[in-house]
């Protein structure tokens, strides 16, 4: 079992690396050994090392992708958000003075 260190004693850039380091070593490993299997033993196995490769890759984009969904959610580009809006409707209301936004 791993116990996550208290912050701020991370021994990595970020919280549940280590784990994750961990866990795709062993991965790399097993599907090494597997295809290793194959070549040299059982040529109908190297299938399964790509089919398993295939799933790993496409479930690593999608997780890819929602860590890039969290990061667009931080407060930090929320605020960002926030300013830009302001500034969108503050321009507009200008523009509306002077009549540029007619309709």
């Amino acid at each position: 079992m791993h116990s996550t260190p208290p912050p701020g004693e991370q021994s990595s850039g970020y919280p549940g690396r280590d784990r994750l380091d961990d866990a795709n070593r062993q991965f790399r490993r097993a599907l090494a050994r597997l295809a290793r299997e194959g070549r040299r033993h059982d040529p109908d196995l190297l299938a399964e090392v790509e089919r398993i490769a295939a799933e790993a890759a496409d479930t690593l984009d999608r997780l890819t992708q929602a860590a890039t969904t969290a990061e667009g959610n931080s407060a930090r580009h929320r605020a960002a958000l926030a300013r830009e809006q302001q500034n969108l409707d503050r321009l507009t209301r200008k523009l509306a003075r002077r009549g540029g936004a007619r309709g």
